[in-house]
């Protein structure tokens, strides 16, 4: 994030782990990129403090540079004229320019970048300084900068390849830790801005002081596989939600409870199973209008339509492995919410994730972020798993409905930086293993579906 100061001081902040449990948000105000500038010279005009956060959600890595992904640009108007476009990078383990700075480096990569020949190479700006200065000139040139625990540095680097030097392994869109940088606004020579090319993949967000945003799990109320083989009949329960080239398909069910507010974030997690023919390509999400049917009864013949068009494609995945897809603006608020997953034509292999009866805490669920309303919901009153997914009750508890997990406020910061951590990963599925391996065995030696 960056945190304007009353003396215009900006703090720059990768709130990484920002929807991370036990971490609470303010609530982001995305907008135009002439409306952030327009908040940051207002607060350093006002003297107001005011926090701005850069939105990765929109990043699609794969477009540009390499496959690593940008999290930002900026552009220095002040300087030859405001040719020079620049991306913000965040290094998962070191710089590899120099191995000696630790995780949490920022690197800004420039391309037509303001450097007078002979003043550049490796040069450093001092962190207390009123700006960072650059000079006229025509050169490629790259500025790295990152945080030590006691000081800022800034390095700048010109000349035949540096650009493209960092085109290396160690570049991630994450890191273990949060990295702050501060610098001075100067007569609002500093503006941040979005090429064309990139322009539809990075969203600018910022936050106002006040609305606070909460974080929950919900699990899955009710999930299912439907395909022709079984086409007026219910498909047998083995713990697995298989798609299968275009035919078998999983459809789920949420419940998302009245504290959830306003819900302004969705996304859908679903885990494979550890058998070696689960990997596959995945499935094309879409919306399921109608709530009316059950995982008890539901049929291929009787299943649902969807509507409209995919939500995006879970996956690919490999044996044992969480994929997740941003549901957009399909979940609005408290209530019922069905979706299809329905895997591509071509992918005669197909993918198998676990169900909540193969594994309780490896089940689909989605994380939810919302305003408002109160986060602390509880489970159903008892159940074999209590405890493992809901919040006083049972993910699959009898006498009630899913648990629900809310992320509880706190402004502390844990001990060992992030609150990041994997879903433990459920071993529910040994009494159906035997089964679910004929099934997998007669489709890879036959091809026939399930």
């Amino acid at each position: 994030m960056v945190r304007i100061g009353a003396r215009g001081i900006v703090s720059v902040s990768l709130g990484l782990c920002a929807l991370a449990p036990g971490r609470a948000q303010a609530a982001p105000v995305c907008g135009s990129v002439a409306d952030f500038n327009n908040a940051m010279a207002n607060a350093a005009a006002t003297s107001d403090d005011v926090t701005l956060t850069f939105d990765v959600v929109g990043v699609n890595p794969a477009d540009f540079h390499n496959g690593k992904g940008s999290l930002a640009q900026m552009r220095n108007t002040s300087c030859n004229g405001g040719a020079q476009d620049a991306t913000i990078k965040v290094y998962g383990t070191s710089d590899p320019l120099n191995t000696a700075h630790p995780p949490g480096t920022l690197k800004m990569e420039y391309g037509n970048q303001c450097c007078g020949a002979g003043s550049c190479g490796e040069k450093w700006a001092d962190p207390n300084a009123s700006a960072v200065i650059f000079t006229d000139g025509s050169e490629q040139c790259k500025v790295t900068m990152w945080v030590k625990p006691a000081s800022v540095g800034y390095k700048l680097e010109c000349g035949a390849g540096t650009f493209d030097a960092v085109g290396d392994n160690d570049e991630k869109n994450v890191v273990d830790q949060i990295a702050v940088l501060e610098y001075l606004l100067v007569g609002g020579g500093k503006t941040w801005e979005l090429s064309n090319a990139q322009a539809s993949n990075v969203s600018v967000c910022w936050v106002a002081a006040g609305t606070p945003v909460s974080s929950m799990d919900v699990p899955v109320a009710e999930d299912v596989t439907v395909g022709p083989s079984f086409a007026s009949t219910v498909f047998p329960d083995v713990g697995d939600l298989a798609v299968e080239a275009g035919d078998n398909q999983a459809y789920l069910k949420f419940v998302v409870p009245p504290s959830a507010g306003k819900v302004t974030s969705a996304r859908l997690f679903m885990h494979t199973r550890t058998e070696s023919f689960a990997n596959g390509a995945g499935g094309e999400v879409y919306a399921v209008p109608s709530n009316q049917w059950s995982e008890t009864t539901l049929t291929w013949n009787a299943r649902p339509p969807t509507a409209g068009a995919s939500l995006g494609r879970i996956g690919p995945a490999g044996v044992d492995e969480t994929v997740s897809l941003d549901l957009g603006s399909a979940i609005t608020g408290p209530g019922t919410y069905s979706f299809a997953v329905v895997s591509p034509v071509t992918d005669t292999n197909g993918t198998h994730f676990f169900s909540k009866e193969g594994s309780a805490t490896a089940a689909p669920y989605l994380k939810l972020s919302y305003e408002g309303a109160d986060g602390g919901v509880t489970g159903g009153a008892g159940g074999a798993d209590a405890g493992a997914i809901g919040g006083s009750g049972g993910a699959i508890g009898s006498g009630g409905s899913p648990g629900v997990t809310p992320d509880v406020e706190n402004d502390e910061e844990p001990a060992s930086g992030c609150a990041c951590s994997a879903r433990p990963q459920g071993q529910g599925w040994q009494l159906a293993a035997l089964g679910l391996l004929l099934f997998g065995l007669r489709r890879r030696r036959g091809g026939a579906s399930r």
